[in-house]
């Protein structure tokens, strides 16, 4: 038997397929969901687990006896913000990016919304309280009236209080979140403070603080602003450890529901990997000066993507007042913020389409940059080229790497593979399970341009999989559930 002491610690854990909560419990062991789902309608997410124990090689245990496929370690990570001289208040990025030559063509809708999982907001800020996605479905009467399992989440959620209010704990630091709430998507042309790029576009407050500052749940933030309808979620934070949890949680809302993910490289000023940054299907973002310079703690890296402005940003703060940040924490809310324009205005793209035309439009900035060809991503955001950019006649890295697709998702084992292809030339079909273990494989010839192709793979188990196919100077990549 299993019990709990005073010095356990809490383990992100993900479930064999087939094993269940009570299963565990039979075990003697101690166990809770780790994320707030229907364990019927959600198997996928209901698969990972908080574990108490004071002992990891009992956790080892369980993952030899199949009853785990993975345990993690508490990991260190850390908003990337650094407070500038607030004297400087201009917003010489808009001017940078060409954003308002972009609102001359569009200037977003309402309905469109970026959630913005960092420290809360001050949602009482008069410039920043109109462009709140406000849950107008479940007011703040004790009741939980639109049955999505948090009550009250009228100005969005709270995961270190585990309550209904995202505002802000004091002020400096902690107000990390109103800053970048407002870079990407303050009010604009309000006639007060300060312009986003986002422009009528909204935000969803996604707090993941705790009172002292400390990260208390990326995960759960990034699916809550999923699951309450953002079609991009901004991640100003990051860690120089890799969590198989993390980039599980972020391939399943980028590939199952159509999200854009955007995170910051970094502020250690160091060639080095950030998670979630670094993940391949997210948009990671390096930190510019106003002269397209790469910022001196700006991280970088051959896998980040792109670069914006991210040094002196004015944007709101709090209780009414505004300040200057840098950062590639701004620097990624200015790609967000961006980013949920675009989706607004091309409303028929989806995801990957809308990371194209962003990575696929940037200005060169090497010439400026010597020292790390190649290491800031594509260049700097131009939001007014994003916009202008045509993806059907340009001939870019997205057409050289076409997307694959796959229906239905989630399947049972049986789905539909369509793609372009070079026809006569061979191709080589992958599927992946989490932990990067070949599950299938086969080599074939494309007979035709647009492919067709059914799969059936028999007595595959449930979780999420990784299909990958690579021929001719083309590489893509999807996921699959299997349910």
């Amino acid at each position: 038997m299993h019990f709990i002491h005073a010095q356990d610690v809490s383990y992100l854990a993900r479930l064999h397929p087939g094993v269940t909560l009570n299963d565990l419990s039979e075990r003697g062991v101690q166990a809770k969901y780790a994320y707030n789902v229907d364990p019927v309608k959600q198997p996928f997410l209901s698969s990972f687990i908080y574990i108490n124990t004071s002992k990891t090689s009992f956790l080892d245990d369980l993952k030899a006896l199949g009853v785990l496929l993975y345990w993690e370690h508490p990991r260190t990570q850390q908003l990337y913000f650094e407070p500038s001289d607030p004297s400087f208040s201009v917003q010489w990025h808009l001017d940078k990016i060409m954003a308002p030559d972009a609102w001359d063509t569009a200037q977003g809708d309402s309905s469109f919304v970026v959630a913005v999982v960092d420290s809360g907001v001050d949602y009482m800020h008069d410039d920043l309280k109109d462009n709140l996605a406000y849950n107008y479905d479940d007011p703040i009467n004790g009741l939980d009236d639109d049955n999505d399992g948090y009550i009250d989440n009228y100005y969005g959620w709270d995961f270190g209080s585990n309550d209904h209010d995202p505002m802000v704990d004091g002020t400096n630091f902690l107000a990390h979140g109103s800053s970048i709430c407002g870079v990407a998507a303050a009010s604009t042309n309000n006639a007060i403070g300060a312009a986003s790029p986002a422009f009528n576009c909204r935000y969803l407050p996604v707090k993941i603080t705790n009172s002292v500052g400390y990260l208390i749940d990326t995960n759960a933030g990034i699916l809550y602003g999923a699951q309450m309808g953002a079609q991009v979620i901004n991640c100003s934070f990051g860690s120089l450890e890799y969590s198989q949890a993390e980039a599980d949680v972020i391939h399943y809302v980028i590939d199952s529901m159509d999200v854009l993910v955007v995170a910051s490289a970094g502020n250690e000023g160091l060639n080095t990997d950030v998670f979630p940054a670094a993940l391949d299907n997210v948009i990671g973002v390096c930190a510019l000066d106003s002269n397209d310079q790469k910022t001196p703690t700006s991280n970088y890296g051959e896998n980040f993507d792109i670069a914006a402005p991210g040094a002196s940003i004015y944007s709101p703060y709090v209780q009414n007042q505004y300040g200057s940040n840098s950062g590639t924490s701004v620097a990624a809310a200015i790609v967000s913020g961006s980013a949920i324009l675009l989706r607004s205005h091309f409303s028929t793209d989806n995801a990957a389409q809308i990371k194209a035309r962003l990575l696929n439009s940037t200005d060169d900035i090497y010439p400026f940059n010597q020292d790390y060809q190649n290491l800031l991503g594509t260049g700097r955001l131009n939001l007014a080229s994003a916009l202008a950019f045509d993806l059907q006649t340009n001939d870019t890295e997205s057409a050289k790497n076409p997307d694959i697709s796959v229906f239905p998702n989630p399947s049972s084992g049986q789905f539909y593979l369509t793609f372009q292809s070079h026809v006569g030339m061979e191709y080589q079909l992958y599927v992946f399970d989490v932990l990067g273990k070949l599950y299938y494989r086969e080599n074939f010839f494309a007979t035709e341009e647009n492919v067709y192709k059914v799969l059936s793979i028999k007595d595959i188990d449930r979780g999420y999989y990784t299909i990958q196919m690579i021929g001719p100077q083309c590489k893509m990549n999807t996921g699959i559930m299997i349910y």
